[in-house]
């Protein structure tokens, strides 16, 4: 199975939906990046390389929006991770 950028962005506006991550904004498929190649850096595909999409959503900041980058495998459609300036979304959420 492989999916496009039209499927990673449905992906990850239900992962956001069933985290219950309020947003302000998310990407358009066509702002949607592809990415080669890449090292996943955290969870159950730590450390393997993986072709990707990151589907950019946002928070409301004080002086502008807080951009969150939502990482899905291209080939599986399943969400890795999510990057903030905090570190991994996923890490402080598993915890509570």
């Amino acid at each position: 199975m492989s999916i496009d950028k039209e499927k990673a962005l449905e992906i990850v506006k239900r992962y956001l939906q069933d985290r219950k991550r309020e947003y302000i904004s998310i990407d358009e498929k066509d702002q949607i990046r592809y990415e080669e190649q890449k090292r996943i850096n955290y969870g159950k595909y730590e450390d393997t390389i993986r072709n990707i999409f990151v589907v950019t959503y946002y928070l409301e900041g004080y002086y502008e929006p807080i951009p969150q980058f939502v990482i899905v495998d291209t080939e599986t459609g399943e969400v890795h991770c999510t990057y903030t300036k905090h570190g991994y979304a996923e890490e402080w959420e598993d915890e509570l």
